[in-house]
């Protein structure tokens, strides 16, 4: 995960697009379009992570969700190494939710972890997504197990990695 600019997209308007649309999309190369963002939107507000995973796989791409305060969604498709974490225009703070995926394995780089304490007075919770399991953390509060001992991560929470479908994290809206 990345900072920086970037051209602000407004929220989508989440639903699932026919899986024979997304595949298409994925296919001729259009990964940033709107039936690919809306069907991870929707996807994500179902808390469908493994599903979500598996698109940004199939595009050979990290993928980025944040859910505002009003539970509005905002996705947007990086390259192969990295997807930009910037708030976009015209979302609610504190974010309920940023959800990022990963190539292989679900972990918080370095990057993520600077993305979490230049933002930790801004995200509530945070997921990485992995090929068979997510990583979770939760911001505030003391936690017996911190991302760090001092400093902004030390307010977020280090938990294990979860299989999909062995509880968790379900649906976010």
């Amino acid at each position: 995960m990345t900072e920086g600019n970037r051209k602000h997209r407004p929220a989508v308007d989440t639903r699932r697009h026919p899986m024979g649309e997304v595949r298409k999309a994925v296919l001729g190369g259009d990964h940033d379009s709107l039936v690919i963002r809306e069907t991870i939107g929707q996807m994500a507000l179902e808390g469908c992570w493994e599903e979500v995973w598996k698109i940004a796989d199939s595009m050979g791409r990290e993928v980025s969700i944040l859910l505002d305060r009003r539970e509005r969604v905002f996705v947007d498709v990086g390259t192969a190494g990295s997807v930009i974490l910037s708030p976009p225009e015209g979302s609610e703070i504190p974010f309920r939710l940023w959800v990022h995926t990963h190539p292989r394995l679900a972990y918080w780089s370095q990057t993520d972890k600077d993305s979490l304490a230049t933002y930790s007075n801004l995200i509530e919770e945070a997921l990485v997504l992995g090929f068979d399991h997510l990583k979770r953390t939760v911001n505030g509060g003391n936690h017996p197990l911190a991302l760090a001992e001092e400093g902004p991560l030390s307010r977020w929470s280090s938990e294990p990695n979860v299989p999909y479908g062995k509880g968790g994290v379900a649906s976010v809206g």
